[in-house]
């Protein structure tokens, strides 16, 4: 027994040498550039107040770079050519993304988050985790498809309401024009007031019962208030027919083909 020891003590004593090596290089090295590893369930960054994002495809208006982009207080500070060059202190964390590309975030302002009323057509939680996922950081949400519609403060109020805890990126609000606000400036400027970006109207059926197609009388009222607070309104400016004979599909059109497609559009913008 005591030759088995005396046989085996050698190699424990050269396995435990080898551990204390390993485990004392990568903490010198995690004082160096410690990394961060992201949780599934919350972005870690927010608690850093001086970080760095590395990776060998930066995109900036020159051009894609391989190099560092320094973060502070929530801001970009520098955004330094060379992949090696970040983390002057040891208390600076690096979050090192490889060959990943590193790129400004994106901005949709023409999405449906269609919470409350039809989250089975798309919700807060699926619609801003998708444009996470995508490289979007920032949507504007369109005032229709939801039930109620966006066309009051107190309709706004609901969606904030559902939106509370449920985001994962920026979210802006259009607010929504239609016949009943664009006569009634208090409503209209209530709505503005509480935060809309701007407003949406549509000169043809949208297609949602409480969303209905204003003329250019409410759009000449409704741009009246907006000037007041220089906002922009957005029209979807198909012209409403009294025929319904160019929404016929030709049976010769093929159904993908783009002309086909043109053909069901109204003549008159």
């Amino acid at each position: 027994m005591e030759q088995f020891v005396w046989r085996v003590l050698p190699l424990l004593t050269i396995l435990v040498s080898f551990l204390v090596f390993f485990y004392l290089q990568d903490s010198y090295w995690a004082q160096l550039h410690p990394l961060v590893k992201l949780p599934q369930n919350k972005c870690s960054l927010l608690h850093h107040h001086h970080f760095w994002l590395t990776s060998k495809r930066i995109l900036t208006p020159q051009g894609i770079i391989s190099g560092s982009v320094e973060i502070k207080e929530g801001k970009i500070i520098s955004v330094i050519e060379g992949y090696s060059k970040q983390g002057k202190s040891k208390h600076e964390e690096v979050i090192d993304y490889g060959d990943a590309v590193v790129m400004p975030g994106l901005i949709d302002v023409h999405v449906h988050l269609d919470d409350p009323g039809r989250t089975a057509w798309e919700g807060f939680d699926t619609g801003t985790r998708a444009a996470a996922a995508g490289g979007v950081t920032t949507v504007v949400d369109m005032p229709l498809n939801n039930h109620p519609t966006t066309v009051s403060k107190e309709t706004l109020k609901l969606k904030l309401e559902a939106a509370e805890n449920r985001i994962y990126v920026d979210v802006g609000f259009w607010g929504g024009l239609i016949p009943e606000n664009a006569l009634n400036t208090s409503i209209l400027e209530g709505l503005l007031n509480a935060g809309v970006l701007g407003l949406k109207s549509f000169m043809c059926p949208s297609g949602i019962s409480d969303f209905p197609m204003t003329t250019i009388h409410h759009i000449k009222d409704g741009l009246s208030v907006l000037a007041k607070y220089r906002r922009p309104l957005i029209v979807h400016s198909e012209i409403q027919q009294h025929s319904k004979k160019h929404l016929e599909l030709n049976d010769k059109g093929g159904p993908r083909a783009y002309l086909t497609y043109l053909h069901t559009r109204p003549p008159t913008w």
